[in-house]
């Protein structure tokens, strides 16, 4: 099946993206580098460097509706490798925001994107992230309570799980920058 792109909506998206992004699109000249670090592209429908010539081509649909951009771990690998700078994680971030704004959401990573939500949450009302609780409401709106529970005894005693979390001085400035992107 050809899709056949609209040139006004392909401009409409691409120009979207990268206002969100503050990068052009076009920095990227698909050298692959991005894709051949990224630890989690053998689960992608497409490969982050696919992923930006789609959305510089205005694919709209299929890059907000690909596994891809939520498997994105944002890990940095593909930023760090690659040789023009262009961040790769930002874009995924940005067409994570973009899709949930959408109401589009990813049937196959319902779990990944909840995670982002309350992981955005965490450092919302935290202004860093408090593991535990993060955990603790991960696994309430999953409902997967015991999965991994096997782990939390060991992470404790290796200080990896801190029984309280901190709060840093300057939340209202948290609070500004969430503000600004709803």
């Amino acid at each position: 099946m050809k899709t056949v792109i609209n040139e006004q909506n392909r401009r409409s998206f691409s120009s979207q993206v990268e206002s969100m992004l503050h990068d052009k699109l076009a920095k990227c000249y698909q050298c692959g580098k991005c894709s051949a670090g990224c630890p989690v592209n053998f689960e992608m429908d497409y490969t982050p460097n696919q992923i930006i010539k789609m959305t510089e081509l205005g694919m709209e649909d299929a890059v907000l509706n690909s596994k891809t951009i939520w498997l994105c771990v944002s890990c940095n690998t593909c930023s760090t490798r690659c040789p023009k700078g262009f961040e790769v994680t930002g874009i995924m971030d940005v067409l994570r925001e973009i899709a949930e704004k959408k109401g589009i959401t990813s049937k196959a990573e319902k779990e990944i994107q909840m995670f982002h939500e309350v992981f955005l949450d965490n450092v919302k009302s935290n202004g860093r992230i408090f593991e535990l609780e993060l955990v603790g409401k991960y696994k309430l709106k999953t409902r997967h309570l015991f999965r991994d529970m096997f782990l939390a005894p060991k992470m404790l005693e290796k200080g990896k799980l801190k029984m309280q979390g901190e709060k840093i001085s300057g939340l209202n400035q948290i609070a500004k920058i969430f503000k600004d992107f709803e």
